[in-house]
């Protein structure tokens, strides 16, 4: 299992990968190594290769996923049996608007799969609606602290 972190984005505007971009920036500058790739490039294996996982994604619509990262969602959402993410960290940072009935539900489905999973919830999920600019600082600060914590419990 890989030390670095798997930062995963999906995005429609752009915003989700915006803010995958500075989160990856953020814990460069901790001193993380930081694997940054698209939910459209990403096999579902990925999950269980790496010590951490972060999701950064939008909801496009009334609760879908983004645009290309479908075979994703439907192999870690839907399917996620041949994923086994005991071990693995995660967190979530959902983006969405909050005028579909299923605001941030990608975000939400991502975040209740890993657990399933069998991943550990290293910082809750963080949804935000429009205006992410402190939400994000706010996600990526507990995201930093947790991290912090289990590198040093594992004596890194």
């Amino acid at each position: 299992m890989s030390e670095s972190i798997l930062l995963l984005f999906g995005s429609v505007t752009g915003n989700s990968e915006i803010c995958a971009e500075w989160a990856g920036k953020e814990l460069r500058k901790r001193g993380h190594e930081v694997k940054l790739e698209s939910m459209a490039d990403a096999k579902a294996e990925a999950f269980s290769q790496h010590r951490t996982v972060l999701v950064v994604t939008s909801t496009y619509g009334d609760g879908e996923p983004p645009d290309g990262t479908e075979s994703l969602y439907e192999a870690v959402v839907k399917g996620g049996t041949s994923v086994d993410m005991t071990g693995v960290g995660f967190s979530v940072f959902a983006l969405g608007d909050s005028v579909y009935e299923l605001f941030c539900q990608c975000g939400r489905d991502y975040d209740e799969a890993m657990e399933r999973l069998g991943g550990e919830r290293i910082h809750p999920r963080v949804e935000c609606d429009g205006e992410y600019d402190d939400l994000y600082e706010e996600w990526i600060k507990g995201v930093g602290e947790a991290l912090e914590s289990r590198r040093a419990s594992a004596g890194v």
